[in-house]
């Protein structure tokens, strides 16, 4: 979850039946949110590299028509993310019955922003069986075949 949290938080979206935006849905909605991230992910990096490569020859200040899409893509990845996590946190939340302890009202959000890594590590940790199932970095659940998608 510390190399790519978005990757990370796909899988556990993907464990818990979640749409691309942490919320459940139907079967047809959610079979698919561990690529649809994946996809999102990959767009978003190759719109910011474009975008660079578009900015280099005018060096630290490039013109307005790069940077203001620039700081569009970035704002709503970021805004993405967050509110992803955020969703997603709730609902592992809910559905395991954890209280909020901390920030009431506004713990998942605030976990979303300072510390999204370990949100998504933390949820990882709670959805998965790793001292029955080994972890599978490249799978839609980040579990190995045959695992339980959701303890």
């Amino acid at each position: 979850s510390l190399w790519c949290t978005q990757i990370a938080m796909g899988q556990a979206m993907e464990r818990m039946h979640l749409t691309w935006l942490g919320s459940p849905g139907p079967n047809v909605a959610t079979r698919n949110t561990f690529k649809v991230v994946v996809a999102i992910i990959v767009a978003y990096t190759v719109y910011s590299i474009a975008l660079e490569i578009a900015g280099a020859p005018y060096g630290a200040y490039p013109p307005t028509w790069i940077s203001v899409p620039r700081f569009v893509g970035s704002l709503a990845f970021t805004i993405w993310a967050i509110w992803a996590l955020m969703k997603t946190r709730a609902n592992v939340r809910a559905q395991y019955q954890i209280p909020e302890e901390k920030c009431k009202g506004c713990e998942d959000l605030c976990c979303s922003v300072w510390c999204s890594c370990c949100s998504v590590a933390q949820i990882l940790r709670h959805t998965g069986e790793y001292e029955t199932y080994h972890s599978k970095c490249l799978s839609s659940t980040g579990l190995e075949d045959g695992a339980p998608a959701c303890v």
